[in-house]
């Protein structure tokens, strides 16, 4: 991977209905961040893109997510035998059971 900066969000302000400012001083990354009832994020000014982002307050940090790619999916071993019975049925066929 390549070497990507860091800059720090600060929290500007916290408007009436909940929705959080937050700015980069490095790159004048802007934008309000709503996290009840449903996240929403609206970015303001874009800044720099290439930049990871990270900022924290009452004790909870948010930064860049970091996304990997797997070969398979994770599944537990109490799991596989019933995937393994459920390839043998097809569904089409639960209709005529009953």
């Amino acid at each position: 991977m390549y070497d990507q900066q860091t800059h720090e969000m600060h929290l500007e302000t916290t408007h009436p209905d909940g929705a959080e400012e937050w700015s980069c001083p490095t790159c004048g990354r802007r934008f309000l961040m709503q996290l009840s009832p449903v996240y929403k994020k609206v970015v303001l000014e874009a800044g720099d893109d290439y930049a990871g982002h990270v900022g924290s307050t009452g004790g909870i940090q948010m930064g860049h997510a970091e996304i990997t790619q797997t070969t398979e999916p994770a599944i537990s071993d109490a799991l596989r035998p019933w995937l393994t019975a459920l390839r043998g049925i097809r569904l089409d066929d639960l209709d005529q059971v009953a």
